[in-house]
């Protein structure tokens, strides 16, 4: 079990009144370096992270978190747009990925509406119901919207922008694109067993007819 990940530091600014009991902190937020993910099957996703006078803190919600202050209380969305499903699992992988490091994007939040973002981090749960059923699956990339707060989205609500490669416009409705059924394992045919003469290295691969 993997609850907890690091994850490159990331400078944040962090709703104050997550932090105190006093109502009139609503509208503050204090600067908080970001050092690691967590996990929790069936919450939103959390981050450890270190403010700048000295206070740990573990499990601040991705709702809470900014890169920058939004202009104003329009600007920001519900928790529940900015991830779309609670997390699968305590089995997580966390992976930037190079390819997508800093592409921008649309976002297509709950409500259909889209929003410009760019790409953070990715978290891929395993070993659960829900990932290990191939048309449940869905990893979550964590992307900073355009507007300051962050986002963990699926695939399938991202439309990705590459100038050097996504040059074409969709050829079909979307709508038409597939989900996938199942992940293909190539040892379940049991009626063509195959056997092989480990004694050498360059073996010879024979089918054992059932």
């Amino acid at each position: 079990m993997t609850l907890n990940h690091n994850i490159d530091l990331l400078k944040v600014k962090v709703k104050l009144s997550h932090f105190t009991k006093d109502p009139t902190h609503q509208d503050e937020y204090h600067d908080v370096l970001l050092f690691g993910v967590q996990s929790v099957s069936g919450k939103i996703l959390t981050f450890h992270g270190m403010t700048d006078y000295g206070m740990l803190r573990s499990r601040i919600p991705i709702d809470q978190v900014y890169l920058k202050i939004p202009e104003n209380l329009a600007a920001d969305i519900p928790s529940h747009y900015k991830m779309l499903w609670d997390c699968f699992s305590e089995n997580v992988s966390v992976i930037t990925y190079d390819y997508l490091y800093e592409k921008r994007c649309q976002v297509v939040l709950r409500d259909s509406t889209k929003v410009w973002a760019t790409y953070l981090f990715t978290v891929d749960w395993y070993r659960n119901e829900y990932s290990d059923e191939p048309t449940d699956y869905k990893c979550g990339h964590v992307l900073v919207a355009d507007d300051g707060y962050l986002l963990c989205q699926p695939n399938n609500r991202i439309y990705w922008r590459d100038s050097n490669w996504i040059t074409r416009d969709f050829p079909c409705d979307p709508k038409l694109f597939k989900v996938d059924q199942e992940l293909e394992s190539v040892e379940t045919f049991s009626d063509r067993w195959v056997t092989e003469d480990t004694s050498c290295f360059y073996y010879d691969q024979r089918v054992k007819e059932s």
